[in-house]
């Protein structure tokens, strides 16, 4: 009975310190990615700095020590969802590019990260009414089916060749899939 009592005390001291570390990690670094993200955002003719940026989701890319950061802020009047990608050096985080940002639900770019280019799909999808995302180029070789994760804010990344010209990889046209693979409107899916 003792030794019962006591791994029980073991046990729910090291889940006390799981959460507190956890909970302790999840507030100092979007601190500094925030900072950083406003610093940047300054440069944008359009950016107020009164009004809040919030980070909203912070996803690990392909690439080694990279990180896709969504953010929120509001340039005029409507709620903007902004990306920003970071790279992690040492427990540092460091601004490497990205401000991409739309009012619409969704935004997809092609680009490059370590040389390696990739397709970027992110956006909000309230009450995980998107399912699956089809995206396609007049090119056919990077079209592709992205399976969206529940969750208010979704990152979708597609690694495409070495040799792949993103450039010849645009435009994209996306078509959405709700459940029972049903399609969902563009004016529904994205605004």
């Amino acid at each position: 009975m003792r030794k019962c009592i006591i791994s029980l005390l073991t046990i729910t001291v090291l889940f006390n310190l799981i959460a507190c570390s956890s909970s302790s990690a999840k507030t100092t670094y979007p601190d500094t990615i925030e900072r950083q993200i406003k610093e940047q955002l300054k440069e944008k003719p359009y950016f107020d700095s009164s009004k809040p940026v919030k980070v909203v989701k912070v996803v690990k890319t392909p690439e080694k020590h990279y990180y896709i950061v969504l953010f929120t802020y509001s340039p005029y009047h409507t709620e903007h969802l902004g990306d920003a990608i970071f790279k992690k050096e040492k427990d540092r985080y460091t601004f490497v590019g990205g401000l991409a940002s739309t009012d619409q639900n969704i935004n997809n770019y092609a680009m490059y990260l370590n040389n390696i280019p990739y397709n970027l799909v992110y956006g909000f999808n309230e009450e995980n009414r998107i399912k699956t995302l089809r995206l396609f180029t007049l090119d056919k070789k990077s079209s592709y089916t992205a399976p969206i994760k529940k969750g208010t804010y979704f990152v979708h990344f597609k690694k495409f060749p070495r040799n792949t010209n993103i450039e010849k990889m645009k435009p994209f046209y996306i078509d959405c899939y709700g459940k029972g693979n049903k399609q969902i409107p563009w004016a529904e899916c994205a605004e």
